[in-house]
């Protein structure tokens, strides 16, 4: 417990140096709020700075930030433009990219794991060379490119799934079952390069954990070849894939930006972006500090994972 505790506090220092980096980017990038709330050329310079002092951007960069902050842990921070609360904002767009991210997650270790288990199990066959071609090619291609692809394919030529949206025309948000066709190109393309990923590193970790002393002597003793291969091989070949889910988290929330807004879907991604081209601040603070606390806790739960999956690993 003091080792869990002592890992908590240390995030502490973590997000109020994001938080200080996030306010410092935004704060010398170009441009002024104002200009995109009310059109220049209607009002005047006074109403401009009227504009400005409401909304705090007058005064002193510290009292900035430590205005926001202290809005973002009491929940009270606003958006400029629509004075929603921005946790409010976020936590209507997070289940969406949540769906999206852990659907293309969930279907690149469908397809990931058993890819990279052929391709150990019979290296430098005619099958692990088509796979390694494979999944070469497949971490090649741009998201935006296989995206593009897919539309025009699937939505545009052949009209088997939409091209855009989350629901049918009069329906928001998600509504099972009419909004399964919608998320199946997204998640598609979120999935290529995962399962080319986890392919690729567990091929690689397995064909190490093959060549350890304790398998050949499982299969010595003759146990079958699935025991040996699930009981023996992949538990321990999966230890350094799992430290892939620190970066495909806060990846995938990033992937999310380029999905979103190539299929038009409401997520967090799409929302971070238009904030950030409407210098919304306190819109976006909330969105980098929503994605570091996420891949913060993300971190702990692999953590953790490694003591469940293999026993040997203690606390130290």
């Amino acid at each position: 417990m003091r080792y869990w505790l002592g890992r908590v506090l240390e995030s502490i220092p973590v997000l109020i140096g994001i938080s200080l980096i996030t306010f410092a980017i935004f704060s010398l990038a170009p441009g002024d709020p104002t200009s995109m709330l009310v059109d220049p050329t209607m009002v005047s310079d006074e109403q401009r700075a009227a504009i400005s002092e409401s909304l705090g951007l007058n005064d002193p960069l510290p009292t900035q930030y430590l205005r926001m902050m202290s809005g973002l842990v009491t929940g009270e921070l606003t958006s400029f433009r629509s004075k929603r609360p921005t946790i409010d904002i976020v936590r209507d767009a997070l289940p969406v990219t949540a769906l999206i991210g852990g659907l293309s997650l969930f279907v690149g270790l469908l397809v990931g794991v058993p890819l990279g288990t052929i391709a150990a199990r019979y290296p430098r066959s005619w099958a692990d060379r088509l796979i390694s071609m494979t999944l070469t090619a497949s971490m090649a291609i741009p998201s935006y490119l296989a995206g593009l692809a897919l539309v025009l394919l699937f939505a545009n030529k052949w009209r088997i799934f939409p091209a855009t949206g989350l629901a049918p025309v009069g329906m928001s948000g998600f509504v099972w079952p009419d909004s399964i066709r919608y998320i199946v190109l997204p998640v598609t393309v979120g999935a290529i390069g995962t399962a080319a990923i986890f392919a690729r590193y567990l091929r690689d970790s397995m064909i190490r954990t093959l060549q350890e002393d304790y398998v050949r002597t499982a299969r010595a003793k003759g146990l079958r070849e699935q025991r040996v291969l699930g009981g023996h091989v992949m538990r321990n070949a999966l230890i350094p894939v799992l430290g892939l889910l620190n970066a495909f988290i806060p990846g995938i929330i990033g992937g999310s930006v380029l999905i979103e807004t190539l299929f038009g879907i409401p997520g967090l991604g799409r929302v971070a972006i238009n904030a950030a081209i409407t210098n919304d601040y306190p819109v976006v603070l909330t969105c980098v500090m929503g994605v570091a606390a996420l891949t913060i806790a993300t971190n702990l739960l692999v953590d953790a994972l490694y003591i469940v999956i293999d026993p040997r690993i203690r606390i130290k």
